[in-house]
């Protein structure tokens, strides 16, 4: 028996690129990621407002890592990065929820660790450039808000999710 399938059938999206940032790659599911997870948190019930409001904050994310990463500083304690993965943790029932809502986005335990490693040292960035404790997502004071403006305009970005 002879099976003929579409290509239109056969063709599934897996993921698909939302932007690239000087250089760097953002993925549909790195937006899932972050926002299924709760990394980052958007108050608006419409998915397409959360999934563009989460690529603009991976988008600022992604300038301020680059400008963090030019001056090299030392990792945060392992205690920190455990302290934070446990937060994430407890937003789900139990570790096999989390488990599995681990593999639904296609991270593992080592790289939830690297992104909240990598936000703490953005954190202490932060605090030691502006003398203040923020982050990118939610309200933010506008030294940072114009700090990332000039990060943007200086780097090369890309944006096709609209």
């Amino acid at each position: 028996m002879l099976l003929l399938v579409s290509a239109a059938a056969a063709a599934q999206t897996l993921d698909r690129v939302l932007a690239v940032v000087s250089g760097q790659v953002i993925l549909a599911s790195d937006v899932r990621a972050f926002l299924e997870l709760g990394l980052f948190t958007i108050d608006t019930s419409d998915q397409p407002a959360r999934e563009s409001a989460a690529l603009g904050l991976l988008i600022e994310r992604r300038l301020a890592l680059d400008e963090v990463e030019r001056y090299g500083p030392p990792p945060p304690p392992l205690e920190r990065v455990e302290r934070d993965l446990a937060v994430v943790r407890a937003r789900f029932a139990d570790d096999a929820e989390f488990a599995r809502q681990l593999a639904v986005v296609g991270l593992n335990l080592d790289d939830l660790r690297q992104i909240l490693q990598d936000d703490a040292r953005l954190e202490a960035y932060l605090g030691d450039r502006f003398g203040l404790s923020a982050g990118l997502a939610g309200p933010r004071p506008a030294p940072v808000g114009d700090w990332l403006i000039g990060l943007a305009r200086r780097a090369e970005i890309a944006r096709f999710d609209q």
